[in-house]
């Protein structure tokens, strides 16, 4: 199981923070000559534009992915390096022969599996003879807790794959190797057009700067390439909300309340009594759900004028005071225990807040229930008009060991993230690509709707902080919203709650590092 959701599941966090916080394509590797300029034209069943439920965004002025545009041209993968053409990482092909690498990850299932047959054709015939081993562990807790095993021992693989909060963590052990001499390499690297490839939102977030254990002056140095990317988004029964008389999605929160508030009416009128109460939306006790809800009123959550964490703003304030605003009218509801996928399924919610990874899960439920409703997912309906999704999701590290090992780790990510290879992997997980051109090689893999909806809703995506402390500081943003909802809670409360907030993180900021 692709375990996007949850990714601290099973973690062990620091003990002065408990204190403070209550918790398939094959492409041919082989090239004829070296050194010379190729590139790799898709092919009419492989370049066929991604296909989408929509052809165009409900949502009024938004910018498209790009799902109907012509794939871009690739280049030939990967270059063969000559004598007229060293490459500066200072590593010849000889080097790299017959060389093995590890690689810890953690995926198993049908998640594992794919990403197993895509790293054997690799080895299979990428032309230096290096081989990539992998080791799957039990979710992303059970990677961490052997990652930090290895700093202490010495023992880390060779390739990884972690959040960027665990990276910058990782980082200030020395540990991880600075990307940027690889992708820039003329040789090895990546050329400009194939690095504006990446989504800028994506693409950026694995950039730090700092200054390094050891090394003195700051630098601005890459961690991480980034692998795939889930969002949290809301969940729409679409059949309901047009029998409720709405036949389009909410485009700003007083849609979403309109909506909701229509639904618990609904079922507070409605024949049965088991359902009162119930109907609107569905509050999921998750980080995802408030940080969605403060991006699209606006708010930050980290500090735009400075580094750490910023909650107490009038954005962020007008978010909660919406929020507490549907419940205290019953448009809202929650309960523990419940699941929240069988209550979409029964028309007990018109909304919640869901991964694109419980997208498989939905889709079950509502067999189970013996439902033919439709329901898709929308982006958080936005103030402004702008919707939002909230995305997070891994990325490939290089640990430090030799010139030459260090490169055949960067050859296996450039494998990773090579559009075709980037299509397989996302397509069994229902992720995000984090490459544009990889939307063109998806168009066969799409097969349900919902996930081709979610396809279209990208140019949405607003990472979450990659501080080491966001670890901790998430899980301190749900105790805040379980205490938002709190039945004794009052809006009146709201300015105290996101006072003491900033507190709570800027203590976890300087605890976590």
């Amino acid at each position: 199981m692709y375990t996007h959701s949850d990714p601290l599941r099973g973690k062990s966090h620091h003990p002065v923070i408990l204190t403070l916080v209550t918790l398939g394509l094959v492409f041919v590797l082989a090239l004829s000559a070296c050194g010379q300029d190729r590139t790799v034209t898709p092919t009419s069943a492989t370049a066929s534009t991604a296909t989408s439920s929509r052809t165009a965004s409900p949502f009024p002025g938004s910018p498209q992915p790009r799902a109907s545009a012509t794939p871009t041209t690739l280049s030939a993968y990967p270059p063969t390096p000559s004598g007229l053409t060293p490459s500066p990482l200072g590593v010849t092909s000889a080097d790299l022969r017959g060389l093995t690498v590890t690689l810890w990850h953690p995926w198993t299932g049908a998640a594992g599996e794919e990403l197993q047959a895509i790293l054997d054709e690799f080895n299979r015939t990428n032309r230096w003879g290096v081989t990539v081993r992998a080791t799957a562990y039990e979710g992303f807790g059970s990677l961490q807790e052997a990652v930090e095993s290895g700093i202490i021992a010495s023992a880390l693989p060779d390739l990884m794959v972690a959040y960027g909060y665990d990276a910058r963590h990782w980082d200030g052990s020395n540990v991880l190797v600075d990307l940027t001499p690889y992708i820039n390499d003329p040789v090895f690297g990546l050329t400009s057009d194939e690095q504006a490839d990446f989504y800028p939102a994506f693409w950026t977030q694995e950039v730090v700067t700092g200054t390094v254990a050891g090394r003195g002056s700051s630098q601005v140095r890459r961690l991480g390439v980034p692998l795939d990317r889930s969002a949290y988004v809301l969940y729409y029964n679409q059949s309901w909300a047009q029998e409720l008389g709405y036949p389009t999605a909410p485009v700003t929160p007083y849609d979403f309340r309109v909506r909701a508030c229509a639904a618990a009416d609904y079922n507070h009128h409605d024949s049965s009594a088991s359902n009162d109460g119930r109907g609107g939306w569905l509050i999921t006790p998750q980080p995802g759900a408030l940080v969605g809800w403060i991006y699209a009123y606006g708010g930050h959550i980290t500090n735009p004028s400075g580094r750490g964490y910023l909650f107490n703003t009038p954005e962020t304030g007008q978010a909660l005071d919406y929020l507490k605003g549907l419940q205290d009218s019953g448009c809202a509801w929650s309960e523990a225990g419940v699941e929240p996928a069988a209550e979409f399924a029964a028309r007990n919610a018109l909304f919640y807040v869901g991964s694109l990874v419980d997208i498989p899960a939905q889709r079950q439920a509502f067999e189970q229930a013996g439902s033919t409703d439709e329901w898709t997912v929308v982006p958080f309906p936005s103030s402004s008009g702008e919707p939002v999704v909230d995305a997070y999701g891994p990325s490939l590290l290089v640990s430090r060991s030799t010139p030459a090992k260090q490169l055949a780790a960067w050859l296996v990510i450039e494998w990773l993230v090579y559009p075709p290879n980037q299509a397989r992997w996302v397509a069994v997980n229902d992720t995000y690509p984090t490459r544009h051109s990889t939307l063109g090689f998806l168009s066969e893999a799409i097969d349900d709707p919902q996930w081709a909806d979610a396809l279209e809703l990208l140019p949405y995506a607003r990472n979450e902080p990659s501080y080491p402390s966001w670890s901790v500081v998430r899980w301190a943003l749900n105790d805040a919203m379980a205490e938002l909802f709190g039945p004794q809670f009052t809006a009146g409360q709201i300015p105290a709650l996101l006072e003491n907030l900033d507190q709570v993180a800027a203590e976890i900021f300087t605890q976590v590092r």
